[in-house]
């Protein structure tokens, strides 16, 4: 028993030897099980230099597909797996109100491009182009006032001859005063006196026209005429214009235009409402998501399908890293090796995403190929590997 104690006590004192040595001791290794937050290894390059980084395959072209404005759905045209065409009506709500608009504002277009309305507009221009004409003769004879030395004498001998005139007429009729009203030659008088008088007005005015300045004022009300003229004819032309489906620029103005340009506004509206009672499809493809039954509520922006083209598929990259993203660049040739058909095909980067995302900690970068032939028996969501350049 003693001999037992002695050795436990030597082991001890060696043990506790051991501990107060200067000796760095070896480390023991330690295990890292699965499940620990450890940064993933960096992807292996190449001999060649060649980047490589994992895939998955995604279909070309996907919409996911809603209605912008919300509404009763009347009718769902297909379900998960059916092949359709663009243009196919996946979806239809209940139109009831959105075909009234339209044919209100069809009515209100018909009545305003009928072919009265076309002759009244035809009318207005030929009574605006004659007022225009009209204007136009006043405001330029404002710029005509000059006459010859003959002219002016002849008008100044009008006037001569009216005075003279208007004055024997002025004798005749106060030789007469003391007769009646009643008699006729009184009223001779006083008709010859009356053409006397308005024959010298005119005589001086035709004078005065070309020997005196024009107001202001005559200027100005004469100017404003024309310029009312011009504008009401141009505006009359607009119209008939527009009534013929003709093209008017982009300043032409008046209430007529203005409320025929609104009433074909009023119908667009109308039919691109109606328009949007149908969910249509924008490419072929085959529908992967139906998320709507007749007699629900479509909201606004909900996706109700969603249409993939799985014919032609593409490949995404899911951890090239930044390091090695500023080696790739858009036409770089590549070889994806999809891993479930074991096979390798060629593709070219047809574009790389500006933005990056996080992976374990690290900063990756989507970068996207295009195959150079289609793979035979490829579906979405297979994973790949893409070596970027001409492989090792």
């Amino acid at each position: 028993m003693k001999k037992i104690n002695l050795l436990l006590l030597t082991a001890l004192a060696l043990l506790l030897s051991a501990c107060g040595s200067s000796a760095t001791p070896t480390p023991i290794p330690t295990l890292v099980l699965g499940g620990g937050d450890v940064t993933p290894a960096p992807r292996p390059v190449s001999s060649a230099g060649n980047i490589i980084a994992s895939a998955v395959l995604v279909p070309a072209q996907e919409a996911h597909l809603a209605f912008a404005a919300g509404g009763t759905v009347l009718k769902v045209n297909a379900k998960v797996g059916d092949r359709v065409t663009a243009g196919f009506i996946l979806v239809e709500l209940d139109d009831t109100l959105a075909r009234l608009e339209v044919e209100r504002a069809q009515r209100v277009l018909r009545e305003l491009t009928s072919p009265a309305a076309v002759a009244a507009a035809e009318q207005a221009v030929a009574n605006a182009q004659e007022a225009y004409d009209e204007a136009k003769k006043k405001a330029d004879s404002l710029n005509r006032r000059f006459a010859d030395n003959v002219t002016l004498d002849y008008l100044e001998a009008q006037v001569t001859l009216a005075q003279q005139a208007l004055d024997f007429a002025r004798e005749a009729y106060n030789r007469t005063r003391g007769l009646s009203s009643a008699d006729p030659a009184r009223a001779k008088a006083a008709t010859d006196l009356y053409n006397a008088q308005k024959a010298y007005n005119t005589a001086l005015a035709n004078l005065n026209w070309f020997t005196e300045k024009p107001s202001d004022t005559e200027v100005a009300r004469i100017t404003a005429d024309l310029n009312a003229a011009s504008a009401a004819l141009q505006e009359a032309k607009w119209y008939l214009a527009e009534l013929k489906g003709e093209a008017v620029p982009a300043e032409a103005s008046g209430a007529q235009l203005a409320q025929l340009q609104q009433a074909r506004a009023d119908l667009q509206a109308a039919q691109t409402r109606l328009a949007q009672t149908r969910l249509v499809a924008p490419i072929d493809g085959t529908v992967a998501q139906v998320n709507v039954i007749a007699g629900e509520y479509a909201a606004p922006g909900k996706v109700l399908i969603v249409l993939s083209n799985v014919d032609r598929l593409q490949v995404k990259t899911t951890d090239l890293s930044e390091r090695d993203v500023t080696k790739v660049k858009v036409g770089d040739p590549a070889v994806i090796l999809v891993d479930a058909l074991n096979q390798e095909f060629g593709g070219t980067v047809i574009s790389i995403s500006p933005l990056a995302s996080m992976l374990g900690g690290d900063v990756v970068y989507e970068v996207t190929l295009a195959f150079d032939e289609q793979p035979s028996g490829a579906l979405a969501g297979m994973t790949a590997d893409v070596t970027f350049g001409e492989g090792e």
